[in-house]
Order: C-alpha cells, then structure tokens, then sequence
C-alpha cells in the first residue's frame, strides 16, 4: 500500500501454483480489497491511521489510475487486464471477448457472471461489480 509499511499477509496463499490476484479500490470509500484465487486477503479502508509514512497519502489514492507497473524482480506475473464499469450500461469494449447475460443498464454495485467467447479461458473471477475498477483476462486455449 502506498502509504503504509510492507506487512505480510493476514492469512495463507493457496496453495496453486498458478495464481490469479484481484485488486479492487473504491476511490469514494477508500476500501481496497486483495483476493488470491478466490480467498480474500485484504479488505481495508485507508485513512490516516492505517497511512502512517505518507502524510500526503490521498494526493496518490485520489486520483485515477492512469498505469499499472510491474517491478523487475517480479519474475510470476504474466498478464493483466484491467476494467472499469462506472457507466453500468454495458461492458468495457477491451474486453471483447468476455460476455454477460445481464441486460444494461443496471445499478451501480450490480454483481455480474461473465464468461468467454469459445476456444477462450477466462483467468479471475467469473464475477464483476458495476461502479468498482473490476480485473480478469482471458487467454486462447
């Protein structure tokens, strides 16, 4: 977290070789949300009592995030995919291979179910939610 020191990790990975992380930050809130395979690790909401080194904290947590990096010594990531669905009146048009039943437009907060387009292998959840910053990729199988 940018504003706090490193810390472990409250419970234990699953214990899958391959891993697919989810991220997901609710800028109004402030909550963020770490889950790994399925199994939430992290659910916090920042403020300044959890951001104890970055007294200017919310200039990096207010703002839109414009890139996403990957540190060199990261030697496991493959892939990432990243969607917004702030309008709740449709999918991203980046995730043109990923498809839902549910008829737009829908409420903010709404839980969908997607899927992939034949000979496709969706990585992450099956689930999104409307008004939140939602991460899943798909691969050719």
């Amino acid at each position: 977290v940018w504003c706090a020191p490193f810390l472990n990790l409250p419970v234990n990975l699953p214990s899958a070789v391959n891993k697919v992380w989810r991220f997901s930050y609710n800028q109004q809130t402030k909550n963020i949300k770490i889950s790994c395979n399925g199994v939430l690790l992290v659910d916090t909401t920042l403020s300044d009592e959890v951001c104890t080194i970055k007294a200017d904290w919310r200039t990096y947590w207010e703002r839109d995030v414009t890139k996403i990096n990957f540190h060199s010594f990261d030697t496991a990531s493959e892939r990432f995919c990243m969607g917004e669905l702030t309008g709740c009146d449709g999918l991203p048009a980046s995730w043109n291979k990923i498809n839902t039943d549910t008829r737009f437009p829908v409420a903010k907060g709404t839980v969908l179910t997607v899927t992939c387009d034949t000979d496709y292998l969706l990585s992450g959840s099956n689930e999104v939610t409307c008004g939140q910053y939602n991460y899943t990729s798909y691969s050719y199988e």
